[in-house]
């Protein structure tokens, strides 16, 4: 149907104000088809719910996954209208141009990973965002958040203002997977092939606001004999950037490539297929604390970065491996991950406790728990 967009919006404001709400009824959706949302949209038949992906996204469309549908579309109009809640890791403008506007209509936030750095209202330039009185104003309709530990969930209170106890100590459901991984589909998606290797080492920085990642940022750095230093590991390592990053990597080397959205769209499920992490901030990091393996940290510009955004906790709080500031002293610290990974054993399982109350595959389950109970009340708008 080729309404405008104000149409379809207005359409569906008013419907979602007048219908009457199916108890059983959620709607999921998402930037992607994947992360904390995907693993309980498919659970949520098996508990009597009956769960929809709207989408306007033409990838997700052209899936075939049943359940997907258009949000421009009188059966996505009618099905948000009749929502009786919304599951979402991002935000409702993520359901454009469709509204979801009703008080009655719970809005339940898994958002999308743990975050190391002050993210929403933590991030001391969140007031001088022209979004900024919008994203308070969707705050106020948050039922509930869902987090995976008691530090995690103070964390997300304070950002989201919720009250502690209306975030729930799940876990996230995208990290299911790490306990029943897929099998290595990715590696046969690059053509050439990757060398014969028997390890890997994801390297995955976190982006950064407003400059490009300085990937292997060491005046000494020597691609060439990095490439030698990874033969004689019998590593590859696979580069992979945030996707709005200019700084990624732009060329093949045989063993240093790029693994983009294209070659593995769900980082999580790639995550038990390697035996270590270089990392500088990216919440990646505490993904791969439950596989307990190592992780190389390179953060070049700490100081820089603890200011704007700034970190939730003290860095050197959550550090739990080198921090190599030179390319002989990296070399050294990938050879420690690969041959010696017990090494810093004691400080990953000092920080996995802080995260992480549950190490286990059951989050999705106990999300939907949470859908299938009674809605938290919310209480009067928040500010």
């Amino acid at each position: 149907m080729r309404w405008s967009d104000p149409l379809w919006t207005t359409a569906s404001w008013l419907l979602g104000h007048l219908l009457p709400k199916d108890g059983r009824l959620y709607v999921f959706g998402g930037r992607q088809y994947g992360g904390n949302t995907s693993p309980v949209f498919e659970g949520a038949a098996a508990r009597g719910l009956r769960a929809v992906w709207l989408t306007a996204r033409p990838e997700i469309l052209a899936s075939g996954r049943p359940g997907v549908v258009h949000t421009r579309s009188w059966r996505g109009l009618w099905l948000a209208a009749r929502a009786r809640g919304v599951v979402l890791t991002h935000s409702l403008g993520d359901f454009g141009p469709l509204r979801l506007p009703s008080r009655r209509t719970r809005v339940l936030n898994l958002w999308h990973g743990m975050p190391i750095k002050r993210i929403s209202t933590a991030d001391p330039r969140f007031h001088t965002r022209s979004y900024a009185k919008g994203n308070l104003r969707e705050m106020a309709r948050f039922e509930c958040m869902f987090a995976t530990s008691p530090a995690m969930a103070e964390l997300f209170a304070q950002t989201f203002r919720l009250p502690v106890e209306r975030v729930h100590l799940t876990g996230q459901p995208r990290t299911d997977v790490l306990f029943h991984p897929p099998p290595p589909d990715f590696l046969a998606r690059y053509a050439p092939a990757l060398p014969p290797h028997t390890r890997r080492i994801l390297y995955c920085p976190t982006w950064r606001e407003g400059a490009p990642v300085r990937l292997f940022p060491f005046e000494d750095h020597d691609p060439a004999a990095l490439e030698a230093h990874l033969e004689a590991l019998d590593a590859v390592l696979l580069v992979r950037t945030h996707p709005n990053d200019p700084g990624r990597l732009k060329a093949r080397g045989g063993r240093v490539v790029p693994m983009q959205g294209d070659v593995a769209p769900e980082v999580t499920d790639v995550l038990p297929h390697m035996h270590a992490l270089i990392t500088d901030y990216s919440s990646v990091y505490y993904d791969f604390l439950m596989l307990d393996r190592p992780t190389v940290f390179l953060p070049y510009d700490l100081a820089e970065y603890a200011e704007a955004p700034g970190f939730y906790l003290p860095f050197e709080d959550i550090l739990s491996g080198p921090t190599p500031d030179t390319f002989a002293g990296f070399v050294a610290a990938l050879t420690q991950a690969l041959d010696a990974p017990e090494d810093f054993a004691a400080e990953r399982a000092r920080v996995r406790a802080l995260v992480y109350s549950q190490v286990d595959d059951r989050a999705t389950e106990r999300v939907l728990d949470v859908l299938a109970s009674p809605p938290t009340p919310t209480g009067a708008p928040r500010g």
